[in-house]
């Protein structure tokens, strides 16, 4: 029965039904971890999404103190505290709408819309491993669109490892940071979904589609740089549109900011004075493997892509 399945199945169906699996597999994450957004988190901070929905609301009420950490006089009430804006400028423009909604309403808007486009995000992942090796192409679509692998959060102690049941063997230890990132309505879903967005378009051809969704997913850059030499690859054939496209969007969606309040200036600040390394939680993994995964595969894959890239030349030597 087995193998007549496996004879039924093309190799681009076989990779089909493992993302479907993936995407399935991530929305029960979603369902586990939905009642947790209502409950509250610490008895010192609210959640990850609170930093946003505070810094989206400086930036129309307190614009100055967009980057400053704990409770400010008049600000809107977020209990026990928000926690800090962290993020470029550009972020609070995609952010904007949500402020509309009040923070429980939002927080549950933005967790709604990460899971929306899951299904985006497994269209990008399907279209540039299909006509790669079926294995390392299932690998890939399960790692990124599931994150099972382990993402200990660096200087953050034991307690976030149990809080998150990383050492568990709940329903949700197959997803940990998937599962972590909807409990805290975290960006970094969203900003794995732009920047593997952002490789698809470069992969198909598209710069400025490539420029515009690598602008908007470096909100945080860590990720962004590291997904830059992958896109750059991908952009080959039309770098300079792709060039041209990344830096004009994100100078639109980021100078402004230098001279509104010294938004920007504040933002360098921020990140000057503090320590990368030590800001690395389970849910920014999320990016990072994910453009780790695609980079392995293309540089397996290399070989017979150069093969279908010079069909002609190998002809001609013969």
């Amino acid at each position: 029965m087995e193998k007549t399945i496996r004879q039924m199945l093309s190799k681009k169906q076989k990779i089909i039904l493992v993302i479907v699996i993936a995407v399935a597999l991530n929305a029960i994450t979603f369902c586990l971890a939905f009642p947790e957004t209502f409950k509250p988190e610490s008895t010192t901070w609210a959640r990850d999404f609170s930093a946003y929905y505070i810094g989206e609301w400086h930036l129309f009420h307190n614009p100055t103190k967009i980057y400053w950490g704990g409770v400010q006089p008049g600000d809107y009430q977020i209990l026990p505290a928000p926690q800090t804006f962290k993020y470029t400028p550009s972020f609070l423009i995609l952010f904007a709408s949500f402020l509309s909604l009040s923070y429980q309403n939002a927080l549950t808007a933005f967790d709604i819309v990460q899971l929306a486009l899951i299904p985006a995000l497994a269209f990008f992942v399907y279209k540039i491993v299909k006509d790669k090796n079926l294995v390392f192409a299932a690998i890939a679509a399960i790692i990124i669109l599931i994150e099972p692998l382990p993402t200990p959060p660096i200087n953050q102690g034991a307690l976030n490892l149990l809080q998150y049941r990383f050492f568990s063997l709940n329903p949700q230890s197959f997803s940990p940071v998937y599962y972590a990132g909807y409990v805290l309505a975290n960006a970094h879903i969203l900003q794995t979904i732009l920047l593997v967005g952002a490789l698809y378009f470069g992969f198909t051809k598209r710069p400025w589609f490539s420029a515009l969704l690598f602008a908007f997913g470096s909100f945080d850059p860590r990720a962004a740089l590291l997904a830059l030499p992958l896109l750059l690859w991908y952009n080959r054939k039309r770098i300079l549109p792709f060039i041209a496209g990344a830096a004009s969007f994100l100078a639109i969606t980021n100078l402004p900011f230098f001279f509104y309040y010294n938004i920007g200036f504040s933002f360098l600040r921020s990140e000057t004075s503090g320590s990368i390394i030590s800001q690395m939680y389970p849910y920014d993994w999320l990016p990072i493997y994910a453009i780790v995964t695609l980079t392995i595969l293309e540089i397996i894959n290399a070989p017979e892509t150069q093969k279908r890239s010079f069909p002609l030349a190998r002809k001609k030597e013969n």
